[in-house]
């Protein structure tokens, strides 16, 4: 049985990716910040071989705590990581405070790395892994936070590097940018917010947690076996209208 670690795994697109992966017979550590959401998580999927946990991104010690708990679980092999957890906060540049610009590239940049670090050996080990780094359009064309479009765009930089230095041992690395998506940020926006950024996508709506979770779960499988520092741009065409 393969093993795959989902960060932010109690959100929309980490439910849904969670719920995926063990129906196609993953094991599954499910990582996230927020307790009670994590615990519904446990509820709805208790028949599946899943693991969750509940751990802050932001922690100074995360590498350790990590390592502490992937040998707590015993998992000496991983072949998968999501790192789908993210952070916006702070605001527009002459408004953003350096707390906010660090806390945003801890959870978005530096957490990702951490946990790719700790799983690269356990990937070996294993003989093949394959890490899924999903980022936002606006790593790409900016938004009005710098913070968070610049710790997303950070996630291109670590995506190409693990895919060259991880290619020989079989370790493959790729990028997600998904347009905006149904989730439980999405849910507090006012319908007019959905529906003109919806209206800027070609298929003029927007994006499931369960279409996002689909493309995660391709990149995992052997189906994508040869696509590694590739960036997946599943924008419906909305990162044009920008």
């Amino acid at each position: 049985m393969k093993r795959a670690v989902v960060t932010g795994a109690a959100g929309g697109m980490g439910r849904a990716t969670c719920a995926l992966l063990l129906d196609r017979g993953f094991s599954v550590l499910a990582i996230d910040s927020h307790e009670e959401r994590l615990s519904r998580l446990d509820d709805e999927l208790r028949e599946y071989p899943l693991l969750s946990a509940h751990l802050d991104l932001s922690t100074p010690d995360l590498g350790e705590r990590f390592e502490e708990l992937l040998q707590h679980h015993e998992w000496s092999t991983v072949f998968g990581l999501v790192n789908l957890a993210g952070l916006s906060a702070g605001d527009e540049l002459e408004r953003l405070s350096d707390e906010a610009w660090a806390s945003s590239m801890q959870v978005n940049a530096t957490a990702p790395m951490v946990l790719s670090r700790g799983c690269i050996a356990r990937m070996r080990r294993h003989g093949e892994g394959s890490i899924v780094n999903v980022s936002s359009p606006v790593g790409v064309i900016g938004a009005r936070k710098p913070s968070y479009a610049a710790s997303k765009a950070a996630l291109l930089g670590l995506t190409m590097s693990t895919a060259r230095t991880g290619g020989a041992e079989r370790i493959r690395a790729n990028l997600l940018l998904p347009g905006a998506t149904i989730t439980n940020m999405t849910d507090d926006w006012p319908q007019d917010k959905r529906d003109k950024i919806a209206e800027g996508s070609f298929l003029k709506r927007l994006c499931t947690p369960e279409e996002v979770a689909a493309v995660i779960a391709f990149l995992l499988s052997d189906d994508a076996s040869y696509m590694t520092g590739s960036v997946v741009d599943m924008t419906a065409g909305s990162m044009f209208g920008h």
